[in-house]
């Protein structure tokens, strides 16, 4: 891992990417609570303080300047664990961090996990949470694979996600995370979709990326994460910060 530090630093803002987070368990999805403290407290220590999430689409729009400090947590899919092991650690550091929501989960028509691990949360669940600490946004309204969508579907999804999230009550952001990290590879119909996500509304979207986001964002739909994953002790998250993805050579 120390041949990661000959890399040059990038510069930009980095969008940490989680989900789940579960006593004991290390995976590609999940972080344990304790690892979870553990990421904060150097992320703390080291300077950061996480960003509301409209702040952070301030700055990539270019109306707010980027601070060195700037850092956005996001953690996807709505899972009930980030109520009882997120949720209390964000309160104790006072941080806010952006959960992407499949609103499927808010009308009930996105079938619920059996096992706790990967249950998501309720509407009622989701209104405990204060939004100055917790910004819920879009993860599509099935969790579907934008790559294999045309542009009027997507669109179609979109509205379909806006119109729950809008009877639910809940405060939101009209802003996505692409799920999977999928869009279409073809560049005139991901330049389609794009087009279409913006005549819903929605103002921006995630992907993954894996380096930190420059800003002002060059487009507003491919904004970067770095994958953060349960074999990511302090040490790997310090290069991610600043290097990015960990296999370079």
């Amino acid at each position: 891992m120390a041949l990661h530090w000959l890399l040059p630093r990038i510069k930009g803002i980095p969008v940490l990417m989680y989900h789940r987070v579960w006593p004991g368990l290390h995976d590609g999805l999940t972080v344990t609570p304790e690892q979870l403290r553990e990421h904060f407290t150097y992320l703390r220590d080291n300077g950061f303080r996480p960003l509301h999430l409209r702040d952070f689409m301030a700055t990539a729009k270019g109306a707010r300047p980027a601070l060195a400090s700037d850092l956005l947590l996001t953690f996807d899919d709505g899972y009930r664990n980030n109520l009882t092991h997120l949720y209390p650690l964000l309160q104790a550091f006072r941080w806010p961090a952006t959960i992407f929501v499949i609103t499927g989960t808010l009308d009930g028509s996105y079938p619920q996990a059996a096992d706790e691990l990967d249950r998501k949360m309720a509407p009622e669940e989701y209104r405990t949470l204060d939004p100055e600490l917790v910004q819920l946004a879009l993860h599509g309204h099935h969790h579907e694979d934008f790559k294999r969508l045309s542009a009027q579907q997507a669109a179609a999804v979109m509205r379909r996600s806006m119109e729950v999230f809008s009877v639910s009550g809940l405060p939101w952001h009209p802003v996505l995370a692409w799920p999977y990290g999928a869009r279409p590879k073809d560049a005139a119909a991901l330049a389609a979709m794009k087009k279409a996500l913006a005549t819903t509304g929605v103002e921006a979207a995630f992907r993954i990326g894996n380096k930190p986001e420059r800003t002002p964002s060059r487009d507003l739909y491919e904004i970067k994460r770095i994958d953060v994953r349960g074999e990511d002790d302090v040490a790997r998250l310090a290069i991610k910060l600043k290097k990015g993805k960990l296999k370079p050579f």
